[in-house]
């Protein structure tokens, strides 16, 4: 695999060598979330495979709602219920102000030694070259229990490149991670442990490329992705992971467009043994369009490689979509799918950092899933979704406290004769008050069945709920407040073989900004204000209420 090392400087060499051309495009960040909008030449348009069907809307001040295409439940989403600091990565952006300026930096301290530290800086060097530089600190001395025993840090820094011409848009991102974490798990507690023996942390170093059309309007569309990167822990285990997606629209009358979606992951883990896996997929498809209905159809082929496992399986896979709108602005959708999504090292970290030694990696296949649902957009601000599916899943995965340490959690697979049966319904409805106002309301149903040899489907919740809120109080003080709440969580006790129910999850957290002048804001967070001692994952008990004070500054 060492070939593969030659892409991400093919990638930088291309985009630090751009040349400015005559067409015109909009220069901001689309992968540092901290970043600030550079004004816009052109308006931005939606590419036609990103596009859903929502009529225009009358009213001048748009509601921001958006329609979640969500993966569960191959994949349990990391919680961490905090209500981050304005403009954090994969946060909402509530700094006050975002449209002013380009660059930030900010720091805060709080209670369970927690310090914070976040900037990004830009430049121009021309009107069709943008760069910049973005850091962020986030870590705890202590933590819920054993002091210094749960501490826990995170650290990053990033560089990323946008360069147009008129025939293309090169972009790139290189940069590096670092996580530290103990596993404080223990029963009944961890206070007389050595820290530095219930220690790991992992590094990671990436590098991401993409090749695009800059005009977003034209007929014949493409984006061209690749990336590369490199993790490893304190603990031995190593993952490199190579992956590359595109995507392809061509029309053939005004009404009918081809697409074509295709996908590559090629990965390295070591841990112990090394084990080489891989991932391609090939996705043609047709779609029709008219104002009132939409309806595409096409096969989705996948070839599945596992050395270690002795796998060599390419499946095919209808995909078909039918999405019509009986009333302005409401659409009805249904259809049916198959995929297959890969498994990394590193994807199982986020979700669980606790998760054991010599964990084994498989990909999990979506047999076959239904789905039906509904999205549209009322008057007054109100915009709402809900999608019901029926799906069938191999290599449906769990975590489960491991029973040689309890501490570690193993990654348990359905059978091979198994197909997990899953209900999954979805939902969200926002509201939107001019700018004063917006408020988004999220909850998630799991029904698990047919699980095998799993007996039960562990540290995945049934019933999951987020309400988030914003207000803007004349342009100087800015509120956030959140609640989280999520049940049907059964944890395992690997000693005794007993379901271990753990208590409803009821997380709210509160964040305020204040601005000062144009360009300096105080910011207070509150999380976890009630103080509740749940868990996530057994025998992990989260921070109780905990808080965060720190100053903005944007130039």
């Amino acid at each position: 695999m060492r070939y593969l090392s030659i892409i991400p400087i093919l990638f930088l060499t291309l985009s630090l060598q751009a040349q400015k051309g005559k067409g015109e495009g909009t220069v901001q960040d689309e992968e540092i979330n901290v970043s600030k909008d550079i004004k816009p030449v052109l308006p931005q348009a939606s590419r036609l495979f990103e596009k859903i069907p929502i009529v225009q809307e009358t009213n001048q001040t748009k509601p921001r709602y958006e329609f979640v295409e969500r993966k569960l439940p191959v994949a349990t989403p990391q919680f961490s219920p905090t209500v981050v600091v304005a403009g954090d990565e994969g946060g909402p952006k509530t700094d006050p102000n975002e449209a002013k300026f380009s660059n930030v930096i900010r720091g805060g301290v709080g209670n369970f030694g927690h310090t914070f530290l976040e900037g990004h800086a830009g430049f121009q060097t021309t009107q069709d070259n943008f760069h910049g530089i973005y850091f962020k600190h986030d870590a705890n001395r202590l933590g819920p229990v054993g002091a210094d025993n749960s501490a826990r840090s995170q650290n990053l820094i990033k560089l990323h490149s946008k360069s147009y011409t008129e025939l293309f848009k090169l972009s790139a991102n290189v940069g590096w991670e670092r996580r530290v974490f103990h596993y404080y798990g223990l029963v009944p507690t961890p206070y007389n442990v050595v820290k530095d023996s219930i220690r790991n942390s992992w590094n990671k170093f990436h590098f991401n490329g993409s090749f695009s059309n800059p005009n977003k309007e034209a007929k014949i569309d493409y984006v061209a992705q690749s990336g590369i990167s490199y993790l490893f822990t304190s603990l031995k285990a190593r993952e490199l992971e190579w992956n590359s997606k595109l995507n392809f629209t061509f029309p053939i009358t005004d009404n009918l467009v081809a697409l074509l979606d295709a996908s590559m992951n090629v990965t390295q883990y070591t841990d112990v043994i090394d084990n080489n896996r891989s991932l391609y997929k090939v996705k043609p498809s047709f779609m029709y369009k008219s104002d009132f209905f939409s309806a595409s159809v096409g096969l989705n082929v996948a070839n599945d490689k596992d050395k270690l496992l002795n796998l060599n399986s390419t499946q095919a896979f209808p995909v078909v979509n039918v999405d019509i709108q009986p009333i302005e602005n409401i659409h009805v959708f249904g259809g049916f799918e198959g995929d297959i999504y890969m498994n990394t090292f590193g994807n199982m970290l986020l979700e669980n950092q606790w998760i054991n030694s010599k964990s084994q990696l498989k990909n999990t296949k979506k047999s076959a899933d239904f789905y039906v649902g509904t999205k549209g957009v009322l008057t007054n601000g109100i915009n709402f979704d809900a999608k019901l599916s029926f799906a069938q899943y191999k290599n449906f995965y769990v975590f489960k406290n491991a029973i040689s340490d309890t501490t570690k959690f193993d990654i348990f697979y359905s059978n091979d004769t198994t197909k997990v049966r899953v209900v999954n319904f979805t939902g969200q409805l926002g509201y939107q008050f001019e700018d004063k106002f917006r408020s988004l309301l999220k909850i998630e149903y799991n029904n698990f069945a047919g699980l095998g040899d799993l007996k039960e489907a562990w540290h995945r919740p049934a019933f999951t709920t987020t309400f988030s809120n914003t207000f803007t109080v004349k342009s100087k003080l800015f509120v956030s407040a959140d609640m989280f709440l999520i049940s049907g969580i059964k944890g395992g006790n690997p000693y005794f073989d007993r379901t271990i129910n753990l208590p409803t999850i009821f997380d709210a957290n509160v964040k305020v900004d204040y601005l000062f002048f144009e360009n300096f804001s105080l910011f207070v967070s509150a999380n976890n204000i009630l103080n509740k001692n749940y868990q996530r994952y057994t025998y992990y008990p989260q921070q109780g209420i905990n808080f965060l004070v720190g100053l903005s500054y944007s130039f």
